[in-house]
């Protein structure tokens, strides 16, 4: 057999040398990963000194109460001895507020440089807060690589929790969520036609188009998509088109779904579609459950809102009692949604890490998303437990509606999400009707 030709060993060699490039980056590679896997910092602090508790937040009204809600926390679990014979100190960030009139790559860019601030923070084991979903959701990452535990207590986006980060934990349901159950009390009370309003933010978006597809499919029909701020409409111009158009009459609309990142057009609408004498429902996600809307658009054109809420007007639990007392002597009302939310992110934190029994935060993890199966934590919202995604599941959603004076139960739905009938609902008009 004659021998090979030169330029046959060359490409022999030259594949040899390729597979064991290609061989010695696959190893680099591994080594890298198992390095990150081993190597990431691990939660160490020295006897007694705290365990901090970074709080990041935007300056706006209803901030206060939820940032009372972490203090009562902080406060009844450093009375009862701390956490594993640390006490609990909370360190406050702030940043600014979200809406859709803000550059959205400039808010990324801000919220990567806090989070990675915060995530040098040695003695930071969580972070609880973030504003909205376009600060959660970019921070997550950072969080996680750098095993900081998130209890994500404002953001709604789908996205946050479908990336199954390991230390990431969202505490309200997800937009998804709050649109199907806002669209199966819609049909179980017969609202049919509806006018569907948001603004340009990804929180409106997703929100409307998940309500928007779910109506379609029980039945219902959407007469106007109105998008806030859109071509250099006005509020008055988009509601002054429903008064006078020749698509539909007023009459025809049987209620408006709204969701916007912003609070302040939000309660521009409700108080502008009640004095033009448009009296329907309105429907929306969670954020309506808030002081500051209510203020701003008024108690009566509030009568008719329908919002979703971890926080029922029935739900007496003692950690809601532990909440309340303390809130009401120090503010003269009852505690609302977001103080509840921010009281309940640190209760199951420390829930957790009594639990676990070390400071570690992947055992941390492990253990928030075990509890649902042992024992859940039941806090001032009700039971706080989390899928596999870190998403808050085996807990009531409740259905409340304004009536002129405060928001009222009206239906509860758990989750997850099982849709067939529960016990009743009140209709729009007050009456209590069985669900069939």
């Amino acid at each position: 057999m004659p021998p090979a030709a030169p330029h046959l060993w060359h490409r022999i060699a030259r594949k040899g040398w390729h597979f064991l490039a290609l061989t010695t980056l696959s190893l680099v590679a591994l080594i890298a990963i198992v390095l990150f896997l081993t190597l990431r910092p691990h939660y160490q602090i020295r006897p007694g000194e705290p365990i901090e508790i970074a709080v990041v937040t935007p300056p706006d009204q209803d901030t206060a109460e939820f940032l009372f809600g972490v203090r009562i926390a902080v406060n009844q679990i450093n009375a009862d001895g701390g956490l594993l014979g640390h006490p609990v100190a909370v360190r406050k960030f702030w940043e600014d507020a979200y809406t859709d009139k803000n550059d959205l790559e400039k808010v990324a860019r801000q919220t990567l440089r806090l989070a990675a601030d915060i995530a040098k923070i040695p003695s930071v084991l969580a972070v609880i807060g973030h504003g909205s979903s376009a600060t959660a959701v970019p921070a997550s990452a950072v969080y996680d690589r750098s095993g900081k535990l998130f209890m994500a207590t404002h953001a709604t986006a789908t996205s946050l929790t479908n990336h199954r980060l390991e230390h990431v934990f969202a505490i309200q349901p997800s937009n998804a969520d709050n649109a199907a159950i806002l669209a199966e009390y819609a049909r179980r009370i017969g609202l049919r036609r509806f006018v569907i309003v948001s603004d340009s933010s990804s929180y409106g978006i997703e929100t409307t188009d998940r309500f928007r597809s779910l109506l379609a499919q029980n039945g219902g029909t959407t007469l106007l998509r109105v998008r806030l701020g859109a071509a250099g409409k006005s509020i008055n111009d988009h509601l002054l088109f429903m008064l006078d158009n020749e698509l539909f009459k007023p009459a025809d609309i049987d209620a408006f779904f709204i969701t916007s990142a912003s609070i302040d057009d939000t309660a521009a609408f409700i108080a502008r579609a009640r004095q033009l004498g448009l009296k329907v429902p309105i429907l929306g996600a969670e954020y309506l459950v808030t002081n500051e809307l209510e203020q701003q658009a008024g108690a009566e054109a509030m009568r008719g809102v329908i919002a979703v809420s971890l926080f029922g007007d029935n739900d007496i639990t003692p950690e809601r009692e532990k909440l309340a007392v303390p809130f009401r002597k120090a503010l003269g009302y009852e505690p609302g949604l977001m103080a509840g939310i921010g009281f309940d992110a640190v209760k199951v934190l420390a829930y957790a890490v009594q639990r676990t029994g070390n400071l570690d935060a992947d055992d941390i993890a492990d253990t928030l998303r075990i509890i649902r199966f042992e024992r859940p934590f039941i806090g001032a919202t009700g039971a706080v437990a989390f899928d596999s995604n870190g998403l808050i599941t085996d807990t009531d959603t409740h259905v409340v509606r304004h009536d002129g004076t405060a928001f009222q139960t009206v239906a509860t739905f758990h989750k997850p999400l099982n849709l067939s009938p529960a016990d009743d609902v009140t209709s729009p008009n007050g009456e209590r009707r069985q669900l069939k």
